[in-house]
């Protein structure tokens, strides 16, 4: 267990997850805006210039399925830093947060199947179920089964895929559906498209590699809460410098191959050219995310930086009211029934956006969380969590008090 001075160990893990809200964002734009629906012809469309190509790449290097992945990793460090709080106050840590993942799951199903296909909130209570079984591996063990459920599982069922399931996919189908849905269609004709799209990414072979691989970094953010001192980030300098700069190298490499094949819609045909390109891809994400990890564990402990970077707490604390606000937000602006932007904004203007949105959140977070003791999804969950409702105002006594 971390015997870390919990303050500082959470104020670096909620900051954070208010950075890779950041990510999650920009990331979720492309599907809000439509531009992950579109056929390449229909991007180049709303991609005119030179500027909106670059910022789309960008976006696929950068951003894309890392800083999920970094939500993810810190979703595993969460689960350990609950259970050692309620282990410290004697409750029954494992059946709580059982409970907690429950109601995690009925949150994401709401937002899932009410309002967007691509919620992810009920794919990490699903294999949350799993973390429990792993909390007396040995560390080594633990990492091992990270990376390979991270990098080569994904792989592997990319091999399978192509070995057995002939070219072509539902899937171009499905995002016309989609596109055409949501951006014209009232809110009954959105609500069909995104059960019918909802399924079809539930049934995609694809989506067993996606998912995978989200498992996988549960079991990373688990090895890594239980291995390194959170409050105390400057005994972890060297390795932290080590997993920058491997995790840099690989990020490069995989990350270049994702963001061109993506771009150009090109297919593997091959099962050892498709299992190769998965776990290169694989690999530069994981790489990527530890590297941000590292690099702000790097900048944390250096005065100046330190309390740039605390700014981003009460974001990371409110992560769930966010996530959510996000895609009302998201909605609003883009979806046929309200804004009606979809497939009319492009990536250089996305990113504008993207940046002045977020930092409205970090001053509203901050504004919030100095007079509440949670956001508003946070103390939903945590009251039906325990089953009591929560005191929300700073300054009044906890009934019961749970872990971040």
């Amino acid at each position: 267990m971390d015997r870390s001075g919990p303050s500082e160990r959470h104020t670096f893990v909620d900051a954070l997850r208010g950075f890779a809200l950041f990510g999650v964002m920009a990331a979720n734009l492309l599907i809000f805006s439509g531009i992950v629906y579109m056929t390449e012809s229909q991007r180049a469309a709303v991609s005119p210039s030179f500027l909106d190509r670059a910022v789309l790449f960008l976006e696929l290097f950068f951003i894309e399925n890392k800083f999920m992945g970094l939500f993810s990793t810190l979703f595993g460090v969460s689960f350990w830093l609950f259970l050692g709080r309620a282990q410290a106050r004697g409750a029954p840590a494992t059946r709580l947060f059982y409970r907690r993942i429950g109601w995690l799951f009925v949150i994401g199903a709401v937002h899932g199947w009410l309002l967007w296909a691509f919620d992810i909130l009920r794919f990490y209570a699903l294999w949350a179920v799993l973390l429990p079984l792993f909390v007396s591996w040995r560390p080594r063990h633990l990492l091992a089964a990270a990376l390979m459920a991270s990098t080569v599982l994904p792989a592997l069922v990319a091999g399978v895929r192509v070995l057995c399931f002939p070219p072509g996919s539902p899937g171009a189908a499905f995002d016309a559906m989609a596109l055409a849905a949501f951006s014209t269609g009232t809110y009954r004709d959105m609500l069909a498209a995104n059960w019918s799209y909802d399924w079809y990414l539930t049934n995609s072979i694809g989506q067993i590699a996606y998912q995978v691989a989200v498992f996988g970094r549960l079991l990373m953010g688990l090895y890594l809460a239980r291995t390194l001192a959170l409050g105390d980030l400057e005994r972890h300098r060297r390795l932290f410098k080590r997993v920058l700069l491997v995790g840099a190298t690989l990020g490069i490499a995989g990350n270049a191959v994702f963001a061109t094949e993506w771009l150009s819609d090109s297919a593997r045909t091959v099962p050892w050219l498709a299992f190769a390109r998965r776990l290169l891809v694989e690999s530069g994400f994981l790489g990527f995310t530890l590297a941000y990890a590292a690099g702000l564990a790097l900048a944390f402990p250096q005065t100046g930086l330190r309390r740039a970077l605390s700014t981003l707490a009460p974001l990371g604390q409110m992560a769930l009211t966010w996530y959510l606000l996000q895609t009302a937000a998201g909605m609003a602006v883009f979806y046929g029934f309200a804004g009606g932007l979809m497939g009319r904004v492009t990536p250089s203007v996305l990113a504008i956006g993207c940046i002045v949105g977020y930092l409205v959140q970090v001053v509203l977070a901050r504004a919030w969380m100095s007079r509440f003791r949670f956001g508003p999804a946070e103390w939903l969950w945590r009251s039906l969590t325990y089953g009591a409702t929560q005191p929300l105002r700073r300054g009044l006594v906890m009934g019961a008090e749970a872990a971040r």
